[in-house]
Formats: structure tokens, C-alpha cells, sequence
């Protein structure tokens, strides 16, 4: 009898290794796969779906009644009750999400000023969100903004107060960041609608500080005061260690350098900072470790370790993602403690199930993806291939280079969802790193407990764990550097299900290899086929990872929020760039990333404020050669301070006009539209269709990539622009290669332009989570039906293109806030 896929002999299905229970991985699956569509579907849906599945429930175990023989029996009534569990969840968190005057005034954006409890702890954002700048006072704007998330007691708006009983994100400046967990705060602002499958129900975008109107709970004063024990206690220590071990230890990254974190990203080691499975494994583990030195009796261990869990949890902050992580290292050594292999299976589907229940927005966490299938890897493929490794290496070796290979195997494929590309150097970064966690994470957690009591014995283990962290630091640094760290891979979910697939087949293989079954290599072929079917689909740009900004980048998308801003490199450290974003910090952040010094040629498009408030981000520090500006001055106002400031700056300035043309550094460049200037209408205001149909329009071609900029055309001007396009060729042969999207992806846009120009890859600039329903599904099915790739800021964070011809590549830098 076979222990793998099956051994072909009998009638039958692939039968499971002996010990491997898998009855309850199809309930998992299901209330996984129910609780990503239903968070976002209307709820008359969710209501039909869920009792259907309430109702094969019913039937399946009728049926199974009368059948009591049949093993395999409970398997369906098991996923149809978990699928209905999970619909009835989502039902009723919506009926609360969605009832009273939080959910009306969030749909119509309005101002409100509401009283709330802190539910987690301050982040600072790294990549500005949707909107940001405008959260915060004018003298603000270059500020760090940081996100809170709050529960909402009471909401007051448009004349009117309620009770309420939500979650909010709240986007505020620098005096957000020392707001305390469980502290209740009143807020004003401007609510904005999220996203149907976001966990909060608005955005809330503050002016001000919050007003503290009560104080948090003890026990989270006591947390609180331990963790900044931890940041007090590393502070001594280099920049890299001292900001890496309050991550490693509490998932706390606001000390965190920067370039390391993308050093980290790079190399598969950003998990490091973020409190999961592993990190709680790694303090049970170490107390069950301590528990069995000093004799404690098994059962006492089991306690001790359960207590040492919870009140890891209680440090780090019972936010969701840190209980899903707390039951996954549960989960994890439960198995690694159980004797049979696989024996945790079940305890991780039930597991998974109960999360879903609890929380079904976890369906579209990445997060809890990643959680469930590195503990799956941890059950199910740790063990036997560091058996099999153990007949050629020490045990603890072979235990050492199993675990991060299995983990690496499975999770891949989601990864490439999150960073484009297949990191190369990510196995050996993590087995270089992995004998540095343990000590790091256990002795940073003494650091803490001793902190309050005694600083300076605190500030000397902190020291000790220092050595580790920096060491993690070293690994991480030189892991990105190396050449070719990354290897290209088609992106999205066609990259994703190629990259399972194959892994799959390998995994299926080995079996064969060992057992010989017919059917087992009959199921790695067909797995094998389908990898290869999925990366033989239309040909389109290999994605890259890697250290940013990637070597050879050509285009680049900032993420600057709601908002615009296009760069083109024409030169090793110059630039052309259209459009300069909502606020000046994130578009400075972009180009310093980028290492531009000198402007080449800045173009604005139009004077709206997500396309001219970042100005000075773009000046500081930088030399601009010369401006192109939208021919129509309006709205009145900002159009006035932009021209003024770029006078101020020593700037030339002139209008874009279609047929100006001409060479800036190694971009070539040429204004389409429009093709007049248009007549001023007065208006201080302006925000409707006339100032976004008169956006500058320009052609540009940089080292082989022919690029277009379509501003904020309406479907008006776009046909326009389509007509001038069809009446003269265009300037560029065959595909367009990058195509600036229209509006930051709204639905107005016009289907024949866009069949026109044929876009390889189509940049689309939101941002995350805006009021506006940017990028809609409207204009990401046309982008994809003309054969484009779509790069979106608002998940992808600062996206790149590079290369011609079949070598096209993209690249994503990932959003960290």
C-alpha cells in the first residue's frame, strides 16, 4: 500500500498515507474559498449560497446515516456546514458593518466627528494611501502619516448623531503615533468609503491630533510600557540590529531602517518582522525546552507552554493577525510534538475553519494564507524530507534545511503575488538567518520582561540579541545584492497557478521516484502540463524582483496615493517625470529611490491637486531643467501657485500643445493633445470633465520603450485624441509598450482608443483603498481584453518597466503601509 498519491492498484482514488487525516482539508478549503467571495458579494447572494450549503449539509448527513460504513462519509456534511458557518458570518458582520448612520455617511464621504477605542497599535506608512495628504493640515503635508485602526462607538455627521459599531482606518499626521491601544480618542475628518472586501467599513482621514477621552485599560498600559522597555533597550545597539530586533521580537518595525526592510523584501525574510506561526512555535518551544530542564511533569509543561502562548499574544497585541498566529504555532507544534506524521492536519483544517468563522475577512489575507500553508509545509513536508536528509547529515541540520525549503515550496506561489518574481536567494537567506531567530526572538523577549525592573540588565541582553539581529541584517543585505537574485516569472494569478502547478508536479514526482505508481506519474504529468500551459498563455512582460529600484528601469509609477506621477530615466541619475502626485513627500521618496538628481523635463498635465500638490517634492534637491504645463489655467488657484513656484524656482515654463516636440537627456518626447488651447472658463474650482479633458497628452520613447501618457482624459477627448491618432500615425510602430492609464483607471474610458493603441502594459496610478472606486472593474477588463498587463500602484506600490521587444520586464516595489 502506497503512503503518497496512490499506488494504482484496485479501483480506486488516491488513497492517504497511513496517518494523514485528511477529512478535514475540504471544509477548510471551502469555507476558504467562501469567505473570499462573500465578504465582497451582495448579501442575497450570500444568503442563497449559504443555505444551499446548509442544506447538502443536511442531506450528506442523511445520507451518511444511512451508510455508516462509508469512511469517507462525513467529508461532504463537513465543508457544506463549514461553508454555511462561514456565510452566516459574513451576514452577520455585514448587517452590523453595514446598518446606521456610519455606513451612509462613509458612502457619501462626508465629514464626521466620531468617538472610538484604539484597537491596535499605531503604523507608520511607508507608501502614501489614497487621500492621505489632504488628512492632515497644509503645514503637515510633508509629514509621516501613520494608520490607526478604531472601533467606532459614535458617529456625528451632517446635523446628525448615532450610535455606531464598526471598524475604521484612521489616517492621521504625527501625533497619531503616540496613541495608545484601548484609549478611547474622539476624531474629526472625512469618511471614506472602503472597499466591499476590506476588513474596515471606511477610511477616515483626520485633521488634527486625536482628543484622548479615556484612558486604556491596565493591562494595556502595562503592554504598552513593555514594549517601549523593548525600543529603549535597543537603542544602543547599530541602527540595523536595534531597529530589527523590536520587529523580530513584537512585530514592532517603526525603528526599522528603510533600505533594510526592502532588503528584507527582496529576499523572502520580511516575514521575520511579522508576528506569525513560527514566532509563537519559537517561545513555546523555548519554554517547553526550559519547562523539561528543570523537570517540570508533562502535563505542567503543557500548561506552562499554553500560559507562555497567551501572554505572548497579550504582548504583541490580540489583533487578528496575531491570534491566526498564535493558533498556527499552536497548530505547528502540536504536530512536530505528535509522534504520528501529519497528526496536526486536522488540528490546522479545524483551525482554519474556526479563524474563517471568527473572521471571514481573513479569506483575503495574504497574511493568513501564507500562515496556513507554512504550517501545512511544517506538518506534512518538514518531517520526511528531513528523515530523508538525516541519512546524510546530522539530524539537526537536516531538521534546519527542511523546514525553510518546504515553507518556501508552498507558500512560492503567493509570494509571487505580493513580489513579482521567484527569489532565488530566499531558501538560502532564510537557512543562513534561521540559527539566529531563535536566540534573537527569546532573548529580546527577556529584554523586555526585564525592562521595567531593570534597565541596565535589559539593555545587556538586548545587547546580546543585537549580535543575532545584526547578523539577520548582514544576511538580508547580501542577499539582495547578489546578481540575478531573482528569477523572472510571469506575474499575477497566471504566474501563481503555473508556479503551484510545476511545484506540485515536482512534489508528486518525487513520490513516483520512490514508490514507482502509475498513477502518481500520471498526475505529475498532467500538474506538469498545466504549469506549462499557464506559462505558454499569450506572451507578456516577465515580472522581476529583487532590491529596488530594479537595474535597467526605464518607466516607473510612483505610488503617491490618489494621484499621478510618471518617470522616465534619461540619464544614470536624470529624469523626465509627468505629474508630481498629491503631496510632496511621496513623490520625493519615489525619486530619491530612484536616485534622480536632475529633472530633465517635467511636464504637469493639468493643475488638479493630485496631479501639482507634490511640486515641491519634486524640486527639492533637484535641479529642473524646464516645465511643460497643461494649456488650461485652471482651477484658477493652484494653477496660479504652480506657475509661481516654478518661477520662484528658476523654472522656464511653457504650454503643452500638440506637434511641440523634442529631446530631453535619452527621452524623446512629443505632445499630442490637445490640440488647441482651450477657453478659460474662470472657474476657481473646476473639477469637472473640461479641466480633465484638456490634460497635455504625450508620446515619449525611452531606450526602445515607446511609452503614452493619457493624463485624466474623459471618453470625449480620448475619442478625440483617437480620431488625431487615426488621421496621422501615430508616433510609434506596431504595440504601444506602456500606456499611463486614464484617470487612475475610472470607468470612463473609450473601449476603441484603447483597441487602437494595444498597450503591452498599462500603469494604472490609485490609491489604496480610495473613495472614487479607482481602478474600476470596468477599465481593468478593457486594459486586460487589448492584451495589456496591468501594474497598479495601489497594490503593487512603485511599478516599473524595463527592457523592449520580447525582453520586456516589469517590477514591483511592494506597498509597506
Amino acid at each position: 500500500m502506497s503512503d503518497g498519491v496512490g499506488d494504482g492498484v484496485g479501483d480506486g482514488a488516491p488513497r492517504p498515507a497511513p496517518g494523514l487525516d485528511l477529512r478535514l482539508v475540504p471544509a477548510a478549503v471551502l469555507a476558504w474559498a467562501c469567505a473570499g467571495w462573500a465578504v465582497a458579494a451582495p448579501a442575497p447572494l450570500v444568503a442563497a449560497a449559504g443555505g444551499t450549503a446548509a442544506a447538502v449539509a443536511l442531506v450528506a448527513l442523511a445520507r451518511a446515516a444511512l451508510a455508516r460504513g462509508r469512511r469517507s462519509g462525513g467529508v461532504v456534511p463537513l465543508a457544506a456546514a463549514a461553508g454555511a458557518a462561514v456565510a452566516l458570518s459574513v451576514l452577520a458582520s455585514g448587517t452590523v458593518r453595514d446598518a446606521g448612520l456610519l455606513a451612509r455617511l462613509a458612502d457619501r464621504s462626508a465629514t464626521v466627528e466620531v468617538e472610538a477605542r484604539v484597537a491596535a497599535d499605531p503604523r507608520p506608512v511607508r507608501s502614501d494611501p489614497a487621500g492621505a495628504a489632504r488628512a492632515v493640515h497644509a503645514d503637515d503635508a510633508d509629514a509621516q502619516r501613520w494608520l490607526v485602526r478604531l472601533d467606532v462607538r459614535r458617529i456625528t455627521g451632517r446635523g446628525t448623531a448615532a450610535g455606531a459599531r464598526a471598524p475604521v482606518l484612521a489616517i492621521g499626521g504625527p501625533a497619531w503615533a503616540h496613541a495608545r491601544r484601548g484609549e478611547q480618542v474622539a476624531a474629526s475628518g472625512r469618511l471614506a468609503a472602503a472597499d466591499p472586501g476590506d476588513d474596515v467599513r471606511a477610511l477616515l482621514l483626520v485633521r488634527g491630533p486625536p482628543h484622548v477621552l479615556g484612558a486604556p485599560p491596565p493591562a494595556d498600559d502595562v503592554r504598552a510600557d513593555l514594549r517601549r522597555g523593548l525600543r529603549t533597550a535597543s537603542q544602543p545597539l547599530p541602527d540595523d540590529a536595534g531597529g530589527l530586533l523590536p520587529g523580530l521580537v513584537v512585530g514592532d518595525t517603526s525603528t526599522l531602517p528603510p533600505d533594510l526592510e526592502e532588503a528584507m523584501r527582496a529576499t523572502g525574510l520580511t516575514h521575520l518582522t511579522a508576528v506569525s506561526g513560527s514566532n509563537t512555535a519559537l517561545v513555546t518551544g523555548a519554554v517547553l525546552g526550559l519547562a523539561v530542564l528543570v523537570g517540570v511533569r508533562r502535563r505542567a509543561r503543557l500548561l506552562v507552554a499554553a500560559a507562555a502562548l497567551a501572554g505572548f499574544v497579550a504582548l504583541v497585541g490580540p489583533e487578528p493577525s496575531v491570534l491566526r498566529a498564535g493558533v498556527m504555532g499552536a497548530v505547528g507544534l502540536l504536530g512536530l510534538a505528535t509522534a504520528r506524521r501529519g497528526a496536526g492536519v486536522p488540528a490546522l483544517g479545524a483551525a482554519a475553519v474556526v479563524l474563517l468563522v471568527a473572521d471571514p475577512w481573513l479569506g483575503r489575507s495574504y497574511g493568513f494564507a501564507l500562515s496556513v500553508l507554512a504550517t501545512g509545509a511544517l506538518l506534512v513536508l518538514a518531517p520526511p524530507w528531513s528523515a530523508v536528509l538525516a541519512r546524510r547529515l546530522p539530524r539537526w541540520l537536516a531538521l534546519a534545511l527542511a523546514v525553510p525549503v518546504a515553507a518556501q515550496a508552498v507558500c512560492a506561489p503567493v509570494v509571487l503575488l505580493l513580489s513579482p518574481g521567484v527569489p532565488l536567494t530566499a531558501v538560502p537567506a532564510n537557512l543562513l538567518a534561521a540559527p539566529a531567530v531563535a536566540p534573537a526572538t527569546v532573548l529580546g523577549l527577556v529584554a523586555t520582561l526585564l525592562a521595567p525592573v531593570w534597565p541596565l540588565g535589559a539593555e545587556l541582553v538586548a545587547r546580546t540579541a543585537g549580535l543575532a539581529t545584526a547578523w539577520i541584517a548582514v544576511v538580508a543585505r547580501t542577499a539582495a545584492s547578489v546578481p540575478a537574485s531573482t528569477l523572472p516569472w510571469p506575474q499575477g494569478w497566471r504566474g501563481a497557478v503555473a508556479l503551484a502547478a510545476l511545484t506540485a508536479a515536482a512534489l508528486v514526482l518525487a513520490r513516483w521516484w520512490r514508490l514507482r505508481s502509475r498513477r502518481a506519474l500520471l498526475v505529475a504529468a498532467a500538474l506538469a502540463g498545466a504549469g506549462v500551459l499557464a506559462l505558454t498563455g499569450p506572451p507578456g512582460p516577465l515580472a522581476r524582483g529583487g532590491a529596488w529600484p530594479p537595474p535597467g528601469w526605464a518607466v516607473v509609477a510612483c505610488d503617491v496615493g490618489q494621484g499621478d506621477a510618471l518617470v522616465l530615466a534619461s540619464g544614470p541619475s536624470s529624469a523626465v517625470v509627468v505629474d508630481a502626485g498629491p503631496e510632496p513627500g511621496a513623490v520625493r521618496g519615489c525619486l530619491d529611490r530612484l536616485g534622480v538628481t536632475r529633472v530633465d523635463l517635467l511636464v504637469l498635465t493639468h493643475f488638479h491637486a493630485d496631479h501639482v500638490d507634490g511640486l515641491d517634492g519634486v524640486l527639492a534637491g533637484r535641479t529642473v531643467t524646464q516645465a511643460l504645463v497643461g494649456p488650461l489655467a485652471e482651477p484658477v488657484g493652484p494653477a496660479r501657485a504652480t506657475v509661481r513656484r516654478l518661477a520662484a524656482a528658476g523654472v522656464p515654463v511653457s504650454a503643452a500643445l500638440a506637434g511641440r516636440s523634442g529631446t530631453s537627456g535619452g527621452v524623446a518626447w512629443r505632445v499630442l493633445w490637445p490640440d488647441h488651447a482651450p477657453r478659460p472658463t474662470g472657474e476657481e474650482e473646476a473639477e469637472g470633465s473640461e479641466a480633465n479633458d484638456a490634460s497635455a497628452v504625450l508620446a515619449l520613447e525611452v531606450g526602445g520603450l515607446r511609452v503614452l501618457a493619457l493624463g485624466d482624459l474623459e471618453p470625449s477627448a480620448q475619442a478625440g485624441l483617437r480620431h488625431a491618432l487615426q488621421a496621422s500615425p501615430p508616433p510609434w510602430p506596431g504595440r504601444l509598450d506602456v500606456l499611463k492609464a486614464a484617470h487612475h483607471g475610472s470607468a470612463r474610458q473609450d473601449p476603441a482608443l484603447h483597441q487602437l493603441l494595444a498597450p503591452r502594459v498599462a500603469a494604472v496610478s490609485a490609491g489604496a483603498n480610495n473613495d472614487y472606486g479607482h481602478p474600476s472593474p470596468q477599465a481593468l477588463a478593457l486594459l486586460r481584453q487589448v492584451g495589456a498587463v496591468v501594474l497598479r500602484t495601489d497594490t503593487g506600490g512603485d511599478v516599473a518597466v524595463g527592457g523592449s521587444g520580447a525582453s520586456l520586464w516589469t517590477a514591483a516595489r511592494g506597498r509597506s503601509g
